[in-house]
């Protein structure tokens, strides 16, 4: 008999849930955050640009997800639409945004609402951290899903908001991007009103 494809935690993964830490990687940690983003994650390659943080989110020192973030997209016709800022303004501002490049849960980790509750605790000190860095908080985070491969259930159960498919381009260094005619799904999510 398989397992139901959706299920409630039983006792021990609820507590495992409510136990979780989430903490930066430390610079002596990065490699092999590096190695399993690399082996786990289905785009494998992660080179992040600009201003960035990456998080591991662990029970009983274990880690069982990781999430990396760094500056924004330069040009989103839809973010930029809903945020309503002025070209000035998001000349300005682009800085309150981050995205999560990526977002992975280890390979032999399945408890139910791992990744949502995973994701909420990432948020929760997102803005704080990138404060510390970087001197600035973050106001509004935004990611892309490719809907080949993924529904979003996860950004959409924590409470984000979709706004649309990507026009197909991919950031290949800080002001250079490469069309690879991959429409993505854009969810965003405001940290603040």
């Amino acid at each position: 008999m398989s397992k139901p494809k959706f299920r409630r935690p039983d006792p021990d993964e609820q507590h495992i849930l409510e136990h979780l830490s989430v903490c930066l990687v430390l610079p002596k940690e990065r490699q092999r955050y590096q190695t399993l983003m690399e082996e786990h994650h289905y785009l494998h390659q992660h080179q992040l640009v600009g201003e960035q943080l990456c998080y591991a989110v662990s029970f009983g020192g274990q880690w069982l997800a990781l999430s990396s973030w760094s500056a924004c997209a330069r040009h989103l016709k839809a973010r930029d639409e809903f945020i309503a800022w002025s070209a000035e303004q998001c000349r300005h501002r682009r800085a309150l945004i981050a995205n999560n490049a990526r977002f992975l849960i280890l390979p032999d980790v399945h408890y139910p609402n791992l990744a949502s509750r995973a994701l909420k605790l990432i948020l929760q000190r997102l803005s704080g951290d990138w404060q510390e860095r970087y001197g600035h908080p973050i106001v509004l985070a935004e990611t892309f899903v490719d809907p080949e491969q993924f529904r979003g259930t996860t950004y959409q159960r924590s409470g984000w908001m979709q706004l649309g498919r990507t026009q197909g381009y991919g950031r290949q260094s800080q002001d250079y991007y490469l069309n690879h005619d991959k429409h993505k799904r854009l969810w965003i999510k405001s940290l603040v009103k």
